[in-house]
């Protein structure tokens, strides 16, 4: 038996498999815990900007992955996806890969919102480049919401709002561009913008002369917070989020009668 492949108690480490493939990226990260300590870091990341064609690139990129990580498949400990609210067919590509290796593996299974992912990633400095700083203490930032938008592929955006240690302030809801506005004005400040649809929300808020501003991510950002917030959870809170879809509306598409769910 290798190192990679020997389990937690004996390699002195817990390693998670982060998936995100809900939004417009599709996007891989592995994270580790020390047994000992407690502390945990950043393995390997990958991702591509693509709002189609995840099935075709998912599985290789989690083998380039932990490549990158000078792991193998038997190494994983957890896995964690995304799952939703996002694009339909992506969602789904996500969601069977992710099902498929932790079966395979007999490997527990986190699902994790892509709107808590986003938020998660701002809060500790993940995907925001190297060395950057999370926006907790003693950031000057500490007092403004996060505003996490996603892409609905519809007229509208999937959002959420969030305090600045990444608890939610809103329910996750579907928010037309004119809506916008009001749904800003009732946030305990002016908010920082994330996600894939922040471009478009920014300009929109712009236009109606609301304060704002943007935290940048890159396509990695949510599967990293993907992986740590699986590598870092409790046996109960790996229980409490299973890894179902999140449709806050009915999606544009018809599942063949039998497929899978």
């Amino acid at each position: 038996m290798t190192l990679s492949s020997m389990p937690p108690a004996a390699t002195g480490r817990l390693i998670a498999l982060g998936i995100d493939t809900a939004t417009s990226a599709c996007a891989v990260a592995v994270w580790a815990v020390d047994m000992g300590s407690g502390q945990s870091a950043p393995l390997a990341a990958g991702a591509e900007a693509l709002a189609r064609g995840q099935a075709e690139r998912l599985l290789p990129l989690v083998n380039e992955v932990l490549a990158e990580a000078g792991l193998d498949y038997a190494a994983v400990d957890r896995y964690g996806v995304t799952v939703g609210p996002g694009a339909f067919t992506g969602l789904r590509v996500g969601l069977a890969a992710a099902r498929g290796l932790a079966l395979a593996a007999n490997r527990p299974l986190m699902g994790v919102t892509g709107l808590d992912a986003f938020a998660h990633a701002a809060v500790h400095g993940l995907g925001r480049g190297e060395g950057a700083a999370p926006l907790g203490p003693p950031a000057p930032l500490l007092a403004a919401p996060l505003l996490v938008a996603i892409d609905s592929r519809r007229e509208d955006f999937y959002l959420q709002a969030f305090d600045a240690a990444g608890l939610p302030l809103t329910q996750p809801e579907a928010v037309l561009p004119a809506d916008l506005p009001r749904f800003v004005a009732a946030l305990p400040g002016p908010p920082l913008l994330l996600g894939d649809a922040v471009a478009a929300v920014a300009a929109v808020l712009t236009a109606a002369g609301c304060d704002h501003s943007v935290v940048p991510l890159s396509a990695a950002g949510p599967a990293q917070a993907v992986a740590r917030m699986t590598a870092l959870a409790t046996p109960a809170a790996l229980a409490a989020h299973p890894a179902h879809p999140l449709y806050i509306r009915p999606p544009d598409v018809t599942v063949a009668p039998g497929a899978p769910r």
